[in-house]
């Protein structure tokens, strides 16, 4: 069996265990089946928020026709998504990380081991890339992907948008910058979040959460009114009960808005970018959302392979080996096509840089 050949290492990645990622799988999840293309561009359906109700109709009369409620469907090319790894024969002749010291082990049965560690590695870099691009989404209702080559200064950037017009629908920008309570007044920061909640309710969309950077985690926390309100027996207000839901995130509590229950839930999860930590939830940004908003779509990979012929390969994860007898340089190459669309029309509202 060759374990080099696209297909068994497709098989393989399969079986990876996959990086954590908390706000794909919350908010764009992935339905194999009907989410995974097998074409270079997806579809996305998405329907529009509707709070129509029923007319009264006189008993003679029957019934009034009313117009089936339509959605929209977009053809859109995903964003692709490719990194390798070479592995050069003075590397195979070394010991490996975490390999015994009096290791036995051949250059070729090294060479079989960090096929694996390769793969690994690539997948959890291309998961970072997805939780970004799903928070970026929420942010923009849309995002801009760059799309990089070897050279720094050449680029090409490919926009989505899951909105008409100029303006963001689902952006809330807030009247004057976040302030605490204090004197027995509330700040303004809980009435925002209730018009940012009201934006979702008007239109028939759920809102069970708030999604919210690290510095505004700690604002809410040392907040006069919340700290008060939730020491008043007399009602439940809400209550802080922390939990940890993955290295990352956190839910510090469930609070109470005009009556609706909301959970907020803080990120103060980084990637590396340009040798500095970047936040996948920027400081100052509040997102009001619900769980399986959205969906994650994906684009199949075409590969030009050994026997000199394009090959299509429909995936999350499309692996490819690929190697040279001049240089002698094996290299693992891991591609994905990811697009993620919301499954109605801006069902989250985003307020960003709240405090500037």
């Amino acid at each position: 069996m060759d374990i080099y050949s696209t297909y068994y290492m497709l098989a393989a990645v399969k079986e990876l265990r996959p990086e954590h990622t908390f706000f794909k799988r919350r908010y764009f999840p992935t339905n194999t089946t009907m989410d995974v293309f097998g074409t270079a561009k997806v579809l996305a359906d998405y329907k529009e928020g509707s709070q129509k109700k029923a007319p009264f109709v006189l008993p003679r009369i029957g019934s009034v026709s009313v117009a089936r409620e339509g959605f929209s469907t977009y053809e859109l090319e995903p964003a692709n998504t490719s990194i390798s790894i070479p592995l050069t024969l003075d590397q195979l002749e070394k010991r490996n990380f975490g390999e015994a010291l009096m290791s036995k082990a051949t250059p070729e049965q090294r060479a079989k081991v960090l096929l694996m560690g390769d793969l690994t590695d690539l997948s959890a870099r291309i998961s970072r890339t997805e939780e970004w691009l799903s928070v970026q989404t929420m942010l923009d209702n849309g995002c801009t992907m760059r799309h990089q080559t070897e050279k720094e200064d050449v680029y090409e950037d490919v926009p989505v948008k899951f909105y008409d017009g100029e303006n963001n629908p689902a952006l809330y920008t807030p009247a004057t910058p976040w302030t605490h309570s204090a004197n027995g007044k509330m700040g303004n920061w809980y009435k925002d979040i209730c018009n940012m909640i009201k934006m979702l309710t008007s239109r028939g969309l759920p809102a069970r959460e708030i999604v919210v950077g690290a510095d505004v985690g700690e604002f809410l926390l040392d907040d006069e009114w919340i700290l008060k309100m939730l020491d008043n027996r007399r009602a439940e207000m809400g209550r802080i009960d922390p939990k940890e839901l993955t290295d990352y995130v956190t839910q510090i509590g469930t609070f109470n808005f005009k009556g609706r229950n909301l959970a907020v839930l803080v990120s103060d999860g980084t990637f590396e970018e340009n040798k500095q930590d970047v936040p996948y939830v920027p400081n100052g940004s509040v997102i009001v959302t619900a769980p399986n908003c959205g969906k994650g779509l994906y684009g199949a990979v075409t590969q030009l392979e050994k026997d000199g012929q394009y090959h299509t390969y429909a995936g999350t994860r499309v692996p490819q080996h690929i190697f040279t007898l001049r240089p002698p340089v094996k290299e693992v190459q891991l591609t994905s096509r990811p697009l993620f669309a919301p499954k109605r029309k801006s069902p989250w509202s985003v307020a960003k840089k709240v405090f500037d």
